[in-house]
């Protein structure tokens, strides 16, 4: 082979090998683009799960806000005997849902709605089927009562109170009150019954229930229920009320309890009821005293509360019922320990006592008196 020729393969060898350096350069770089890109779509994976998982925790810290002026405490409904025989009931189909935290709480609406009595104790035909009556097992009435719950708190945002109202006025009251702020107020509760009522008092099938309601003529629905339901949750704590302060002893002896705020037998119409405040005894001697300042709204005779008087204290109501005679008249203003009436036995009354309420509402949210009186 000559030298030309030894010369030409040499280059022929070099040029092989640096074509095959090059197309190794080139899978190197092609490998090292195809790693990148595969790194790069993991980190976007990455960075849009803790996008999403930042966005879910603003989502909920939201919620909590929505929620956080309502929370249940521990313990029992105050309910009846018909009603509390469908707990185990209502928590297993709640348990379904995820929602064994409200069972309590659908205990108190049941007591609201029947009182436990009839085949619908969640009266839950009309959102069921449309009309009432449709149902006639209890065990449907919990399932369907239950998974209508569940529907109107998903679409509250988990809005207690709006949910509450909403059960009773229907779904129409959620976007109402999404369109005017978004949160549950008593004041939009009577405006939207207000409106509702105005186009259907025509029909004939809505009456005024409440004295609060023939105020404002605000009779569609119950505008009183989330305070009714939750008079039933001595546990419940409703976040933005006023604080109730010190109050002074109603009577000048010492303080003896006849009868307990809960629910009970009537002792005059023997069937069950709530007992909206606490029975303390006295004679026809004993003086009842004001037990906070504020301003007398009522001071008349009612069939049930015999001679009474009712006193507002800025955000809150007593009321001091069963009295032989009264000392004040409505719109007065009156002083803490200041002398009301006599003790007596009128209205609806078996002897001699004090009936002492404490209320959020006029006539509705009532409370324990014994908490705040150190009983």
């Amino acid at each position: 082979m000559t030298t030309q020729s030894r010369t030409g393969e040499v280059a022929k060898t070099a040029a092989k090998t640096a074509t095959k350096h090059l197309i190794k350069r080139k899978f190197r770089l092609a490998t090292l683009k195809y790693q990148l890109a595969i790194a790069g779509i993991l980190l976007a994976i990455v960075l849009i799960v803790v996008l999403i998982s930042g966005i879910a925790a603003i989502i909920g810290n939201s919620n909590d806000s929505a929620t956080s002026e309502f929370e249940l405490g521990p313990g029992l409904a105050q309910v009846s005997p018909e009603v509390a025989q469908y707990r185990e009931a209502v928590q297993a189909e709640l348990s379904q849902h995820g929602l064994t935290q409200y069972t309590e709480l659908l205990l108190a609406l049941m007591m609201q709605e029947s009182g436990g009595r009839g085949n619908d104790p969640m009266q839950a035909s009309e959102s069921f089927c449309g009309s009432i009556g449709c149902i006639t097992d209890p065990q449907v009435s919990i399932e369907k009562g239950v998974l209508h719950f569940k529907r109107v708190l998903e679409k509250a945002n988990n809005d207690v109170k709006l949910t509450l109202q909403s059960y009773n006025f229907g779904g129409g009251f959620i976007d109402y009150v999404m369109n005017n702020g978004g949160s549950y107020t008593k004041e939009l509760a009577i405006s939207f019954s207000q409106m509702m009522y105005e186009k259907l008092a025509h029909t004939g099938i809505y009456k005024c229930h409440r004295p609060e309601a023939i105020e404002h003529s605000a009779c569609y629905g119950d505008i009183g229920y989330v305070d009714a339901v939750l008079r039933y949750l001595p546990s419940a704590i409703v976040g933005g009320s006023e604080s109730l302060g010190d109050f002074a002893s109603p009577l000048s002896r010492s303080l003896v309890v006849n009868s307990e705020f809960g629910y009970r037998i009537h002792p005059i119409h023997k069937v069950p009821k709530l007992h909206a405040g606490i029975d303390f005894a006295c004679t026809a001697a004993d003086t009842i005293h004001a037990i906070k300042d504020g301003t007398v709204v009522d001071a008349k005779f009612h069939s049930g509360l015999g001679n009474y008087v009712k006193i507002q204290h800025g955000g809150y109501y007593t009321t001091y019922g069963h009295m032989s005679s009264l000392n004040v008249s409505a719109g007065q203003t009156v002083t803490k320990g200041q002398g009301i009436g006599y003790c007596g036995s009128t209205g609806g009354s078996t002897g001699p006592h004090l009936h002492l309420e404490i209320s959020t509402q006029l006539w509705s949210g009532h409370i324990n008196p014994r908490q705040y009186l150190g009983l």
